[in-house]
């Protein structure tokens, strides 16, 4: 049919109304094909109830409109129905309660509030009590909230709107590669408001400096560049270490079964085996296949470390980079366990054997194992380094594109296998030189992380086999507590206070309550101001040296309650420092305030990384 029937032009623009043009181009180039008018207009109908059905929408909607949501005034109409269901129904109990609301909040598209396998088993049973009632609670009071609805509505929206733009095939090595021109266009105002909020929010230390947070992220990990120059610090170390154990490098490179890919990766046209699939679905199927692969490997006592890069085909669809270090003798083993279960699905198909599994045994005379991963590292960055793709595109450009990707999914680029904690090394960089020859263990890892030698550092640590709980220094996070109501009742020198440790890093003379060496969600002890400990935690430094006082003389300041986040079923808890075989080293000194312009949009808050 080669043009539109003058009868039917009114009710196309009704259907499609709210469609983008790009979308509404493909629909109407394939209505143009159909053989008669009644096929085209069943075809226009069947593709606006897949558009209903992906916006999470009714068949018995006229239109949908999927490029004005009005975000905040559909979680304030989700809120406040939560509330009226919860006065409605004053005589349920907690889990039946619970049920109810979850209910609503799955029948909308969205996820409820994640909880525990404990919590979750026990209101299967129906017995609720304790810290379990307070995390139900929790689940409770977020879908009682209007930005929690907000937060989850836009990133919805803007998934919806990509899945969309991949159906009517916009991303690919053509239109769009790695992410369709609408979605990145979202994630770049992201970016922008981001950026504003930064530059308009200013940090005050109590020695009156002050930065704003845009200055103060440029110089960690935010920064691209700080970024790429840490992973490969971190990758040649492990390098280093594989060569003084002996192990082989192996590059392994994992790719979806075939449905998972909207697009043929040549031409870029519609691929006729696509389910539907998104890329959380496609990267939701590697984890599950890659966890089955450790599972299995660890019951072989086989052990890897290394680093996963995780970057998309051309058409969104992610696969995965595996560097990884293994025992010689193991290595045949490893990739026997690695071909089971990558092929265990569609593993017969047309193609699986050359794409699904790529392995490449790193010869060390012909290149090292880190120049194999650092185009990966480098292209998913900021592209430094690299003139072009794989697919002949700018590589800076397609960087931005990746890392845009990555943004809207929700997808974690790059994952650490193993090896010692990434946390403690950044904190050991922000420290000074240790003078006290009794903290001389500390003082060797921490010139270790100065100067950029991951090899060492991990040694030093307990290797790269060690677990996160067992190694020489982890961090040490800190409760938050309340505002203290009385100011006389807590000395301004109490245990933790920054004033010991303002000009050079130093011993904290003893931990302040509710100071935890990892981070917890647990609630239990909050009422007495501690947190619950097991026999393997590290008692502070003090009490190893310290004679008890006597109970008569001793007297003990008012303690502020524990302060919790919004929906009050989690202890909040900042990085203070790291702690050592019950040493204590406080490295964040400062304490800081925020001020915003009076410009700056209070809402961008909630996209801050």
């Amino acid at each position: 049919m080669p043009e539109v029937h003058p009868h039917d032009n009114e009710w196309l623009n009704k259907q499609l109304y709210g469609v983008p043009e790009v979308f509404r181009q493909e629909i109407m180039a394939d209505y143009a094909a159909k053989d008669s008018r009644r096929e085209a207009n069943l075809h226009v109908l069947a593709e606006r109830k897949a558009i209903a059905a992906v916006m999470g929408k009714f068949e018995r909607f006229y239109h949908i409109n999927i490029q004005d949501r009005d975000c905040t005034q559909a979680a304030k109409i989700h809120s406040r129905h939560v509330l009226r269901l919860l006065a409605n129904n004053p005589r349920l109990n907690l889990v039946a309660l619970y049920a109810l609301i979850t209910g609503y909040i799955q029948s909308q598209g969205i996820t409820p509030p994640q909880l525990a396998k404990r919590v979750l088993k026990a209101i299967a049973l129906g017995h609720i009590a304790g810290n379990d009632a307070i995390k139900v609670k929790g689940a409770i009071n977020r879908a009682k909230d209007e930005q929690w609805w907000r937060r989850k509505l836009k990133t919805i929206h803007i998934r919806e709107s990509e899945t969309l733009s991949r159906r009517y095939n916009q991303v690919n090595r053509a239109k769009g590669i790695y992410i369709s021109n609408l979605g990145l266009g979202k994630i770049r105002h992201r970016w922008q408001e981001n950026q504003s909020f930064l530059e308009g929010t200013i940090a005050t230390n109590e020695l009156g400096f002050s930065a704003s947070l845009a200055e103060l992220s440029s110089l960690n990990v935010s920064n691209p560049s700080i970024r790429r120059q840490e992973l490969m610090v971190r990758t040649r170390g492990f390098e280093e270490c594989s060569k003084a154990m002996g192990h082989q490098a192996l590059f392994i490179t994992l790719t979806c079964p075939s449905k998972y890919h909207r697009s043929l990766s040549k031409s870029g046209s519609k691929n006729p085996n696509w389910n539907g699939a998104t890329p959380l679905d496609g990267q939701q199927y590697l984890r599950r296949t890659f966890e089955r692969i450790r599972a299995a490997l660890g019951n072989q006592d086989i052990g890897i470390f290394g680093f996963r890069v995780a970057e998309p085909h051309h058409d969104g669809t992610p696969h995965w980079h595996l560097l990884l270090f293994v025992e010689p003798e193991q290595a045949k083993a490893l990739l026997k366990v690695f071909r089971r279960y990558a092929f265990e699905e569609d593993g017969n198909e047309p193609g699986a054997a050359k794409h699904r599994l790529k392995v490449e045994e790193i010869d060390p005379s012909k290149g090292s194992a880190t120049g194999y991963i650092a185009k990966y590292i480098s292209k998913n960055i900021d592209g430094e380094g690299i003139d072009q793709d794989l697919y002949g595109k700018d590589a800076k450009d397609s960087a931005i594109r990746v890392r845009a990707w990555a943004s809207l999914w929700g997808i974690r680029q790059f994952q650490q296998l193993g090896g010692a904690s990434v946390t403690v090394w950044r904190e050991l960089r922000r420290m000074e030189a240790i003078k006290a020859v009794e903290l001389d263990w500390i003082e060797s890892i921490r010139q270790c992380a100065d100067q950029g030698d991951w090899q060492g550092y991990t040694e030093q640590m307990g290797g790269v086999f060690c677990k996160r709980r067992e190694q020489v220094i982890r961090p040490l996070y800190e409760q938050v507590r309340e505002a203290k109501q009385n100011p006389e009742s807590v000395p301004e020198t109490s245990p933790g206070n920054p004033e010991h440790s303002r000009i050079n890093p130093e011993i904290a003379p003893e931990t302040g309550p509710g100071t935890i060496p990892e981070n917890s969600e647990t609630l239990a002890g909050i009422e007495a101001g501690i947190p619950e400990t097991g026999p393997d935690e590290c008692q502070p430094f003090s009490e190893l040296i310290s004679e008890p006082m006597p109970e008569t003389n001793r007297k003990l300041p008012e303690i502020p309650a524990i302060k919790t986040n919004r929906y009050g079923d989690e202890a909040l808890t900042r990085l203070r420092g790291i702690v050592s075989f019950g040493v204590e080293i406080i490295t964040r000194i400062h304490q800081w305030t925020l001020s915003q312009a009076d410009s700056t949009d209070r809402f961008s808050l909630e996209y801050c990384q």
